[in-house]
């Protein structure tokens, strides 16, 4: 949906081309006249305007370096009587999109309407975003950021959804960095920490007076937001009841300090985030459906770091850098074998759990040139390898029988060379599958002997006697360790 004004003071026609504009899903607002459209695009941005030539007040093209000095420019369509030789001409030298005469039909105002928006939907998409914080190249994080760019450059609510860890608070930044409210303030408003019994006091301040102890006047949030963004951190954790207050704040854009006698009238972009489904929550009558309604006119999901194994590396190196610099080490390399552990980990805990593994690599090895697996802390080790273990356990294909396995996949054929005595059989084949599982435990643990004790479940001398039994060694954990056979 498109805010577009029309200005003309053909009553007829200025009528008729917003009721087929607004028809068409888009918010439309109406001038008369150069004095009027003045007020209006002061008032709001657009990204699209139909411009009468002739007004009563002044020539329409007056409107043109008003309109191209907006902070989000909107693009023009210039309107013209039927028949009138100079409309081409004068929306080329003015700079227009386009131009219709008021003869056209609707199909070719719509048309018009239509492809001003495709062109304009493009040129935003290939303006640059500010992204601080925001890493990855990768096709799922450029996608994110092509819908971030065009929610910054509206003022349409957003709201951010997505697991823990994925960052929705930088990509709120990032919003607010690329909009016209860039020069205001940013306000976070923490919601799972925000007590009913506060609430009005910590959003919208007092007066001196208000209550005991209140000695003098306290700005809000509220107020530290006006002119730029407020941001609900994790809007789900709302109680009923202040969900309610906020949805009256969105319809007033009003508010009374504690104290006051007056409303004060205040504005601000609203960016909301959840890292929980407040569909369902609106089904479960545990979220206000008029309060979801309105806070996600444009959605945006953050993706998670489980599909962006591409930019895993470079994720790493710049949480490791800024890590590094703020306990003033060395920046040490991060090896080909850390890196592909990480791309092999479902991250459950996104980038959030990324940089406490990364502060627990330096505070292991803070001197080390370069980081190995090895330098990880046991307990993270486990979690890898079990996750790795986990995904390479998937079975790709249902089996297509419930019966045993094919004797043909066993280790090693058994069926080709085992007598078919069935003492004999099973004891062969009891030991192959415990060399099998052995040298997967070794490669799943690189080499590590506590790692192997700890994801297998087996005691440390059952483990070393199925070792020697099968010939296979693991390295003992520990600095200066030899190799264990």
């Amino acid at each position: 949906m498109a805010h577009i004004l029309v200005i003309d003071d053909d009553a007829f026609f200025r009528e008729f081309l917003c009721r087929l504009l607004a028809g068409e899903g888009h918010e439309v607002t109406r001038a008369a006249s150069v004095a009027e459209a003045d007020g209006q695009v002061l008032a709001a941005e657009f990204d699209l305007v139909f411009l009468d030539v002739r007004l009563p007040d002044g020539s329409g093209l007056d409107l043109l370096p008003r309109l191209r000095a907006l902070p989000n420019e909107p693009e023009v369509v210039i309107i013209t009587g039927a028949g009138d030789p100079d409309g081409a001409e004068l929306a080329i030298l003015s700079g227009a999109w386009d131009y219709i005469e008021k003869s056209a039909s609707q199909e070719g105002l719509r048309l018009a309407c239509l492809r001003a928006l495709r062109f304009r939907e493009k040129k935003q998409d290939a303006l640059p975003v500010r992204r601080p914080g925001i890493i990855g190249a990768s096709a799922a994080v450029e996608r994110t950021l092509r819908q971030l760019g065009r929610a910054a450059r509206s003022q349409a609510n957003v709201l951010i959804v997505g697991e823990t860890g994925v960052g929705k608070e930088l990509y709120a930044r990032a919003i607010h960095d690329n909009s016209s409210r860039a020069q205001a303030e940013l306000v976070i408003v923490d919601c799972a920490g925000l007590q009913e019994t506060i609430m009005a006091s910590e959003l919208f301040g007092h007066r001196r007076g208000a209550f005991t102890g209140a000695s003098g006047d306290k700005p809000g949030l509220l107020a530290r937001a006006h002119g730029g963004t407020l941001f609900l951190d994790e809007v789900s954790e709302l109680s009923l009841d202040m969900q309610k207050g906020f949805l009256r704040l969105l319809e007033s854009h009003t508010y009374r300090p504690l104290g006051e006698n007056r409303e004060i009238p205040v504005d601000f972009r609203l960016v909301c985030a959840s890292n929980r489904e407040l569909a369902d929550m609106v089904a479960a009558a545990t979220f206000r459906a008029d309060l979801f309604y309105r806070i996600r006119a444009v959605t945006i999901a953050p993706p998670p770091l489980r599909d962006m194994a591409e930019d895993i590396h470079d994720i790493a190196e710049y949480h490791l850098t800024r890590i590094c610099r703020c306990a003033k080490l060395p920046l040490p390399a991060l090896s080909t074998d850390l890196i592909d552990l990480f791309c092999g980990y479902d991250w459950p805990g996104n980038v959030r759990e990324l940089v406490h593994v990364l502060e627990a690599l330096v505070a292991a090895a803070p001197l080390e040139p370069e980081l190995f697996p090895s330098h990880l802390p046991r307990d993270v080790r486990v979690r890898f390898v079990r996750s790795r273990a986990a995904r390479t356990a998937k079975p790709t294909q249902p089996p297509s029988r419930p019966a045993g396995p094919d004797p043909a996949c066993l280790p090693y054929s058994l069926t080709a060379d085992v007598p078919l005595n069935w003492d004999v059989y099973k004891h062969t084949a009891h030991a192959q599958v415990e060399r099998v599982y052995l040298e997967r435990l070794i490669g799943a643990c690189q080499g590590d002997i506590r790692t192997a004790i700890t994801v297998s479940g087996l005691s440390q001398s059952r483990l070393y006697g199925l070792l020697r039994k099968h010939g296979l060694g693991l390295r003992p954990s520990g600095p200066g360790a030899a190799g264990t056979q």
